[in-house]
């Protein structure tokens, strides 16, 4: 005679259970629908009934008969006001529903003319030079496209000499209208050599060839091109260098070159240097690659270390020099005595103790090389900076890119 009523009257209690689920937008309306609540009422006022007739039935006393069916009433009129204040909330939560898809799609239409904006923005900036910064948001990574250029490099057999006084000599010994060259550039570089472009490699072989070279006590080498550098972005501070070159390897590497195993990759990457903020939980590996590396660490656009996807793009920045503002070294090497200032480019005083701070600011580099230096030290625009990056583009092995 007490299972039936515990049994109806307990089954109510179960959706209150179901109303602690996290509501989704497409059901949020319909959590409890308004007929199951019209059954449960239903229920519920034929168990009091039954409580009723069955006390009505027994062995009480007529005050104890009344006190059940007043308990039954109050049950069934809390019941009842439970059931009207669900559907007022019903209610207003379809209208707090409707709000907020309002807001939701005026927040749609808000980011897509940010976005708009955004590309906009992009598209009307200057390409003519990319900075860290642009490399590391850049999306597509658009495989770089070195020169053709054939190169040679002349180095004195007196260490003694400096690059300066071996291209002082190359230029009064070699005549390119003798000996009809297509010369694309003389430059300096290390063990007081020079290197020569050329715009085929008939002119590499001439050079080679020249005697007059020879018996003035030079030796005469093609230019061996370096291997490139790829910046892999957002890799783990917490994790070790062997950790990410294993990741690079096994998740990224191994499938597709087939003739490349871990021992054979390793011998083959070097990390130049980390970049990023001091404390941050990722920063970015420069490593330094052979070309089929690189190729097939690029290609993808990402790669795989550990439980991370990391952008990975061609790092094609030059290094400046701090103290005198050129490129191609570092402070720490710079030969100058005295600095130079990065905002009015003169000699003598650091940006810090500038007394032209309220001044246009001249571009310290082109300055000194006396080019047009109406723009800040170091912008992406800047025909210095242009420069010694295409040479340095230029200097790369690529292998075919």
């Amino acid at each position: 005679m007490e299972s039936s009523p515990s049994r109806t009257v307990g089954s109510p209690t179960t959706p209150a259970t179901k109303t602690r689920v996290p509501i989704q937008k497409d059901d949020l309306l319909e959590v409890i629908p308004t007929p199951e609540i019209q059954n449960w009422m239903i229920t519920i006022e034929q168990c009091l009934n039954e409580i009723c007739t069955i006390s009505s039935e027994g062995k009480l006393n007529m005050e104890q008969k009344l006190r059940i069916s007043n308990l039954c009433r109050k049950v069934t009129h809390g019941t009842s006001q439970m059931a009207v204040q669900y559907q007022a909330l019903k209610i207003r939560v379809s209208r707090a529903h409707t709000v907020i898809s309002s807001l939701e799609d005026q927040m749609d239409v808000s980011q897509r003319l940010k976005d708009l904006q955004q590309h906009i923005d992009e598209s009307m900036k200057p390409t003519m030079g990319t900075s860290f910064a642009d490399m590391v948001k850049k999306g597509a990574n658009n495989f770089i496209h070195p020169s053709k250029l054939q190169s040679v490099a002349i180095y004195p057999e007196d260490k003694s000499k400096s690059s300066e006084e071996t291209k002082t000599l190359v230029q009064k010994i070699i005549r390119p209208e003798q000996m009809k060259l297509h010369v694309r550039g003389l430059r300096k570089t290390k063990n007081g050599g020079v290197i020569i472009s050329t715009d085929t490699k008939d002119d590499i072989e001439k050079l080679k060839q020249s005697e007059q070279l020879t018996k003035s006590g030079f030796t005469i080498d093609e230019h061996r091109k370096r291997n490139p550098r790829v910046v892999v972005i957002g890799v783990s501070s917490a994790m070790q260098e062997n950790e990410v070159f294993n990741c690079l390897y096994h998740q990224n590497i191994a499938d597709k070159l087939q003739n490349c195993d871990l021992e054979m990759f390793l011998a083959l990457v070097r990390l130049s240097h980390k970049s990023g903020k001091k404390d941050a939980e990722t920063c970015n590996y420069i490593i330094e690659v052979s070309p089929a590396i690189r190729k097939a660490l690029i290609s993808k656009e990402r790669v795989f270390v550990n439980w991370s996807s990391c952008p990975v793009r061609d790092f094609t920045l030059v290094t400046r020099c701090y103290k005198c503002h050129q490129y191609g070294h570092a402070a720490k090497y710079c030969r100058e005595t005295t600095h130079t200032c990065g905002h009015c480019g003169e000699q003598g005083h650091t940006l810090k103790e500038c007394p032209k701070k309220g001044d246009e600011p001249k571009c310290a580099t082109c300055f000194h090389l006396k080019k047009p230096d109406k723009h800040n030290t170091g912008a992406s625009d800047c025909p210095a900076k242009i420069i010694a990056e295409r040479r340095y583009i230029n200097s790369i092995d690529y292998a075919g890119a």
